[in-house]
């Protein structure tokens, strides 16, 4: 009686004009939905940019002061692509407590006229640089761009991408 059901529902379906249209739609519909439910939109990484971060922004200012006075370039702009915040690394005091045979350790951080004392700050990793310049048309100038780049930032060359500046 089932299977009586079935074929006739698909012959409902066959009936109406479009149907595959329609039966797309639906389809696109939900994988849209399974996506925006997961949250998940990419198999990458969150890459940042440096509206939200203060390293990030302080560096992007240094290498235009820098590429803007290189001989034979002019007005230049810098985007650094980065997918992770500058991390701190706070002190710690351990206590160790002894009682009879149990010890007991417990670690907290060390503050400083109200404030956690920072040790060390971590700087975010950068996955890319990308610089546009006056003068980056004449390959002995893009050249120093992307030396300068990879001196200030210690990345890899392959990750700095220097292109000419729009009039």
């Amino acid at each position: 009686m089932q299977v009586k059901t079935v074929k006739e529902f698909f012959v409902k379906i066959k009936s109406i004009k479009h149907w595959e249209i329609y039966l797309a739609l639906v389809l696109v519909a939900v994988v849209l939905l399974t996506v925006f439910i997961s949250g998940d939109f990419s198999s990458k990484k969150n890459i940042k940019t440096a509206d939200d971060n203060s390293y990030i922004s302080q560096m992007e200012h240094k290498i235009v002061s820098v590429v803007e006075r290189i001989e034979g370039c002019g007005k230049a702009t810098v985007a650094i692509s980065y997918d992770s915040d500058e991390e701190k690394v706070y002190a710690y005091e351990t206590e160790t407590i002894t009682s009879g045979d149990t010890v007991k350790q417990t670690s907290n951080i060390v503050y400083v006229k109200g404030e956690p004392l920072v040790i060390k700050t971590l700087t975010p990793n950068i996955l890319g640089v990308v610089i546009v310049a006056e003068g980056a048309d004449n390959p002995v100038i893009k050249m120093k761009i992307t030396e300068a780049v990879i001196t200030l930032l210690g990345v890899d060359s392959s990750k700095v991408q220097v292109f000419t500046y729009k009039s």
